[in-house]
């Protein structure tokens, strides 16, 4: 639609309309924060239940809340100009942002004449936020809005999941739910509403100073191996795990995308929740560089060789181990 097109439904809106001013401006307690497309418009503000004037609807692609300018500003001018008290962030599960492919932007932006240096220097997921999946992006943004220096502590900020399908909302971020530290953690809904008891933490034992250990429950050994055997075993599953996290690190497409796990695991308290994590960014970053792939299957074959099977539980907390840096 051309501005042509809008100044014609305009006359249209306007024609036998009586002016008449905005209200004066109030208090408005809510405010949204969820994704640009434009698909959602007709539907967002009845699946969620707004009145029109009582919530704040700002946009951005993929309810991104970056650390700093929009939409973080519009969200403190609201929170103070107009005495907002909840937050609410809302994805959707057909965002475009969860498949959001580098190459296809270049492609786009070079067709229209853009040069990649008019993005800067950070790689390109990072700057348009691309997010792994809708519930991570939602939890990221709830985080980065519990953080934000420049926000109340007393706000409070939920995060839900829309399916644009049925219309249905999940919960995935809850008022209580602290963030950071020694925090408070809540298991995510189950199927019927109720929290989910969350199960013990795997554990493990480490040296001072030295790599956290595999959790001996979840390893099966032949039983061949002497303790010293088993240690060295062990030692060499560390460093294959610390190998894999170093190829992804080296990698600027999928450096930030680490930051983004790091924190989602560190938000997370269900043992069972970050496996799933830990699988699925495992899963694209090898799908997508052979270099990752490679160390992947470096670390794979160091579990055969040690004369180890790792159950997939215990595998990805190996991963997780050294994806937040605990292996030394």
């Amino acid at each position: 639609m051309t501005l042509t097109d809008v100044l014609e439904r305009n006359r249209a809106f306007i024609q036998g309309r009586a002016a008449r001013p905005l209200p004066p401006p109030e208090s408005v307690p809510l405010v949204v924060i969820t994704c640009y497309d434009p698909r959602l418009d007709a539907f967002l503000r009845p699946a969620l239940g707004l009145d029109d004037g009582r919530a704040f609807l700002i946009r951005s692609a993929g309810a991104v809340v970056a650390p700093s300018g929009d939409p973080l500003r519009s969200i403190a001018l609201a929170t103070y100009l107009f005495a907002a008290e909840e937050l609410l962030v809302v994805g959707h599960t057909s965002c475009r942002m969860a498949a959001f492919e580098t190459s296809g932007f270049i492609d786009a932006f070079r067709a229209r004449g853009v040069a990649r240096g008019a993005f800067g220097d950070s790689d390109l997921r990072q700057w348009a936020g691309a997010i792994h999946d809708p519930v991570a992006g939602v939890r990221a943004s709830g985080a980065a809005l519990r953080e934000a220096p420049c926000l109340p502590k007393d706000l409070r900020v939920s995060g839900v999941v829309l399916d644009d399908r049925t219309g249905g909302l999940t919960v995935v971020v809850r008022p209580d739910e602290a963030v950071g530290g020694g925090a408070r953690h809540t298991a995510p809904p189950s199927d019927d509403g109720r929290e989910e008891n969350q199960p013990a933490e795997p554990s493990g034992t480490a040296e001072p100073g030295g790599p956290a250990a595999m959790p001996r429950a979840q390893v099966k050994d032949p039983g061949h191996r002497s303790p010293a055997e088993g240690a060295e075993a062990a030692d060499r599953l560390l460093a294959a795990a610390s190998r894999l996290a170093e190829t992804v690190a080296a990698q600027a497409v999928w450096r930030y995308e680490l930051d983004r796990l790091r924190t989602e695991l560190r938000m997370q308290g269900n043992p069972l929740v970050r496996v799933r994590l830990i699988d699925a960014f495992v899963r694209k970053a090898a799908a997508d560089s052979r270099e990752v792939a490679a160390a992947l299957d470096g670390l794979k074959r160091e579990a055969t060789a040690a004369g180890r099977r790792l159950d997939e539980t215990a595998f990805l907390e190996l991963v997780r181990r050294a994806f937040m840096g605990e292996p030394s």
